[in-house]
């Protein structure tokens, strides 16, 4: 990791008032464009006085719901009626969006697992740099919008890392409630120390992200959340004064570890023995692994490790050793 300044650069001003969209600028020297940069979209809403808000999506190129929330945002949020400052990242890693992947393309890199970047890295290690070492110090408050992406479909959630104080803890469950999404997730034992979470949480921000939807589309109903929420939020910190109401109090739930994840052992078919929203015990069957090639041999039966509430799965029935198939939540 180096110390020197990102050389990404927006083509806006950040700090003047009013409405101003643009994008954050990533030189990118390739055969196709020798002195090329990625545009990488920002727009700036900057009313009265007020705090600084972060809103980004799009971390995972294949989750739809939040880009599609922020690109609504950025259109209807009025400069005149705003205390403070909203800056949107509808399309933080844009290479793996606009190939509607998980990924990038150009490097292969997880968005949200590099942070907090590097400058001089990879394409995808500058990106979380940009954002770690130049809009989160802007920003008090934020939120990084997922979903399922691609390969799982969740039960609409917010997902939230634990903060370690708990003057922030308590912040963050306000925050939760008023975000309004039907579940919240508290994650006790985080995958990666190396995300945008991580990253803002350790800024002191009021911060959490989401999982609503997945499957590689949006729904009606998971939009809604999205849209909703994001409205709520900034209601939340004074920087709106209207947003829609919450429907019913979001159910306070917990991810603790091993037990909660059901992962594929050999390579097949999975047949699931579940839905979505299903109550599970502690070695009902999870479902089973079948093997096309071999039509005489007897499936592999995989069962939960634990109790909880179904609030995850994997899209597709192809399945690898390692992939995840479930994963549960339990009531706090």
């Amino acid at each position: 990791m180096t110390t020197r300044t990102s050389p990404l650069r927006a083509d806006i001003d950040l700090e003047a008032p009013g409405r101003r969209v643009g994008h954050v600028r990533l030189p990118n020297s390739v055969h196709e464009s020798a002195y090329g940069w990625i545009p990488i979209p920002i727009a700036v809403i900057r009313g009265g006085e007020g705090p600084t808000v972060l809103l980004t999506a799009g971390n995972h190129g294949d989750e739809y719901e939040g880009q599609i929330a922020l690109l609504k945002l950025v259109r209807e949020l009025d400069p005149a009626r705003l205390r403070g400052r909203v800056i949107v990242l509808p399309r933080m890693n844009l290479p793996a969006a606009a190939a509607g992947r998980r990924t990038s393309p150009i490097d292969g890199g997880n968005l949200n697992r590099v942070f907090p970047g590097d400058p001089d890295g990879t394409v995808t290690e500058q990106i979380a740099s940009y954002v770690a070492s130049v809009l989160v110090p802007m920003t008090q408050a934020s939120i990084d919008i997922h979903s399922g992406g691609s390969s799982l479909d969740y039960l609409p959630c917010a997902y939230a890392r634990l903060p370690a104080d708990p003057g922030l803890r308590a912040r963050q469950r306000a925050a939760l409630q008023a975000f309004g999404a039907p579940r919240a997730i508290l994650v006790e034992n985080p995958l990666t120390n190396n995300s945008m979470s991580a990253t803002a949480l350790a800024a002191g921000h009021v911060h959490f992200s989401t999982e609503i939807g997945g499957g590689g589309t949006t729904r009606p109903s998971s939009q809604a959340i999205a849209d909703d929420g994001v409205r709520r939020f900034l209601a939340h910190l004074g920087v709106v004064d209207d947003a829609p109401p919450v429907a019913a109090p979001t159910r306070m739930m917990r991810v603790a570890g091993a037990e909660h994840y059901v992962y594929a052992p050999v390579r097949g078919l999975f047949e699931p023995a579940f839905e979505l929203g299903d109550v599970v015990m502690r070695g009902q069957l999870a479902g089973r692994i079948h093997f096309p090639e071999e039509p005489e041999r007897a499936p592999r039966e995989l069962h939960f490790a634990g109790d909880g509430v179904l609030v995850c799965r994997r899209v597709s029935s192809l399945v690898a050793p390692g992939d995840c198939l479930a994963h549960l939540a339990s009531d706090l």
